[in-house]
């Protein structure tokens, strides 16, 4: 018997437990950020093109969101603080470098 978990397993049906854990850790500030990031940056090459898609697409999204809300200088910011808004530029890396 092995220990490893299948990937539908893992991801659920169509990897949505993966996009929903972005969902979650977007907005988010503190140690889930971080961790999102490192297990998202290990898991991308695992995950579905769809998949890979939505959190692309979802990401993009709150960096827009984020950008406004700086240039109003706004107490919200939708991707957290400055280290949490690093981290998921660590993520952006992951499509930005195919392009």
């Amino acid at each position: 018997m092995t220990d490893e978990i299948p990937t539908h397993v893992a991801w659920g049906r169509g990897d949505l437990m993966a996009i929903a854990a972005v969902r979650y850790c977007l907005g988010r500030q503190t140690y889930i950020v971080g961790d999102c990031a490192a297990w998202l940056i290990a898991a991308w090459p695992h995950l579905s093109e769809g998949a890979r898609q939505t959190i692309q697409r979802d990401v993009e999204k709150e960096f827009t969101r984020d950008d406004e809300a700086r240039e109003r200088n706004a107490a919200h910011k939708p991707l957290g603080a400055d280290c949490d808004r690093a981290d998921w530029e660590r993520v952006r890396a992951l499509w930005e470098e195919q392009t």
